[in-house]
């Protein structure tokens, strides 16, 4: 089994280009990384009755996630225990129960297997049904309405996983007058690059945003940046922000910049809209500390490994974006539009009009972001191009900023690579860890 030293080289800012297309390094990533982490699956409020259930993937594995007619809510393996056929081929709904179309093997919305075609005849005394129930996902957590598993029944805590994450996520979520809801149905495409790619831009890529986005900018459409100062204060500090376990967080503002222009942006909408940003901060100021709460919305982040936010004001939506792995030159992103249960009507309608405008499949930025992420794919995946390796030098040997105080992480420039080395040194910690998974089946 190989190493990542020849691969990451943290000291000299370099990561080799044959991490992103190597097909045993893919498979490595699979068992090593996918199987281990902590992974979105959905959020509660797709299924919010017993018996709802919706699909999903955790790498390359497919995932069924249940309310179940108790209320309780579980994920499998979307695998018939008999031949491997999908259970559901559904993407949501509601059911009692789930039967394979091959051979008919019939589960519950709990997992136990409920019927077998023939089962006397063809089995005897011999298919103990209590054994062959769908392979439950062992550890299973709910944070702020988002649901997250892992197949490694021995990995740490959500919260443990989360760390320093969590007290930025905090905000997002706390700052809901309703709690955080989808927008029914997932933006679905795929597109020719690695999932790393994808992934460590959100974590920290400022860099890129004047020149891959600058004719975004310009455009005269208020809701593309409502609330970001760096577009509109070049005054005001913000800074990114590494985290423990390769989570990485930019442009995060403190000291309540991002409430003020969220107040003064408001009047534009009316006095139920100004009602509204004024409540949420009130809530915010009383669920969390002030200077917790004076970041009001943390702008871009990725938990680790593949789950990307921003989050930029209470006007805005709140964008998901999973990067699921299909081959090591292959994604399938997953968007979701998040809002405010709670929020005006006219919030609402305006997000669903700003996420699919911006951040979505058809969105200006997203059409920016794909095309960098694929053509990088296509100029580096040749014989040459993966000898080479990509540089991340910007900040190596610099010293970190002081951030403001009692706010955890490792403070960087606006401008920095920091994140992306933080992102890559956990991935080369878990790379490296050659403990096997411990599943269900121990």
């Amino acid at each position: 089994m190989r190493n990542s030293e020849p691969y990451v080289k943290l000291d000299e800012g370099l990561v080799s280009r044959k991490i992103f297309f190597d097909e045993q390094i893919y498979a490595e990533e699979l068992e090593r990384i996918f199987a281990r982490c902590w992974l979105f699956l959905g959020h509660e409020s797709q299924i919010p009755a017993p018996g709802d259930y919706m699909t999903a993937y955790m790498g390359e594995d497919p995932i069924l996630i249940c309310r179940g007619s108790d209320g309780v809510v579980r994920a499998f393996l979307n695998s018939c225990r008999h031949r491997g056929m999908k259970v559901c081929r559904a993407d949501r709904g509601n059911a009692r129960q789930f039967t394979c179309s091959f051979h008919g093997w019939t589960y519950t919305n709990t997992g136990e297997l409920r019927g077998v075609p023939l089962g006397k005849e063809a089995y005897g005394d011999r298919l103990n049904k209590s054994s062959w129930g769908l392979l439950e996902v062992p550890k299973l957590a709910v944070y702020g309405g988002m649901i997250f598993g892992n197949w490694d029944a021995g990995a740490e805590s959500l919260d443990q996983f989360l760390g320093d994450l969590r007290w930025y996520l905090d905000v997002m979520i706390e700052r809901q007058l309703g709690g955080i809801e989808f927008v029914p149905g997932v933006q679905r495409y795929s597109l020719n690059a690695n999932w790393k790619i994808a992934s460590e831009n959100f974590a920290g890529d400022t860099y890129h945003l004047a020149y891959s986005h600058g004719s975004m900018f310009k455009l005269d459409i208020r809701q593309i940046n409502p609330a970001n100062p760096s577009f509109r204060d070049k005054e005001t500090e913000y800074f990114n922000i590494g985290l423990d376990n390769g989570h990485g967080m930019t442009g995060v503002v403190f000291g309540g910049e991002r409430y003020r222009v969220d107040r003064l942006l408001a009047e534009e909408y009316g006095p139920e809209v100004v009602e509204y940003v004024e409540a949420c901060q009130e809530k915010l100021l009383k669920a969390l500390p002030k200077h917790q709460a004076g970041v009001y919305a943390p702008s871009f982040s990725n938990m680790f490994p593949n789950l990307s936010f921003n989050d930029f004001s209470a006007l805005r939506p709140i964008g998901f974006y999973l990067w699921l792995p299909k081959g090591p030159g292959r994604i399938e992103a997953w968007n979701w539009c998040g809002i405010d249960r709670d929020a005006p009507q006219v919030i609402k309608d305006q997000a669903r009009v700003d996420f699919s405008r911006i951040q979505s499949v058809s969105g200006i930025a997203a059409q920016d972001d794909t095309e960098n992420f694929e053509q990088v794919t296509e100029a580096t995946r040749g014989v040459i191009g993966q000898q080479l390796d990509f540089n991340y030098q910007m900040n190596v040997g610099q010293p970190l900023l002081d951030g403001p105080a009692d706010c955890p992480g490792r403070f960087a420039p606006y401008i920095s690579e920091t994140n992306q080395l933080n992102f890559y040194q956990y991935w080369a910690e878990l790379y490296d860890a050659r403990r096997v998974t411990k599943n269900v089946n121990g």
